[in-house]
């Protein structure tokens, strides 16, 4: 990770903003469309619908965004779905839980 920067919103979010190596971005970004897979969106939604912005004059896709809440959320898949993630990223369960727990560490 080359810097770190936090940031809050009127609503009550916290959020970090990170740089990171194009290595680990790609990677995590497969990661995120893995889960969007397996994982239900909120309310119906699909993951790029909840996190894309729009108003009355445009809509705005969350591209080029890693959704730390969604990547963290592996952490509480049952051992199937985890590997059912994993194994297409053509890495073990084991390997996969400690590179997101790593993530977990950045706020």
């Amino acid at each position: 990770m080359l810097w770190r920067d936090e940031f809050v919103t009127v609503n009550g979010v916290i959020g970090v903003i990170a740089s990171l190596p194009q290595e680990q971005f790609l990677f995590l970004q497969k990661l995120q469309q893995a889960l969007v897979k397996v994982i239900k969106g909120v309310g119906g939604l699909s993951h790029e619908q909840w996190r894309s912005f729009s108003n009355e004059r445009k809509t705005v896709d969350a591209r080029n965004f890693l959704d730390g809440d969604l990547i963290e959320s592996f952490l509480d898949l049952s051992r199937n779905k985890m590997e059912e993630i994993a194994s297409p990223l053509d890495i073990s369960v084991e390997e996969l839980c400690k590179r997101v727990e790593e993530l977990t560490r950045l706020h």
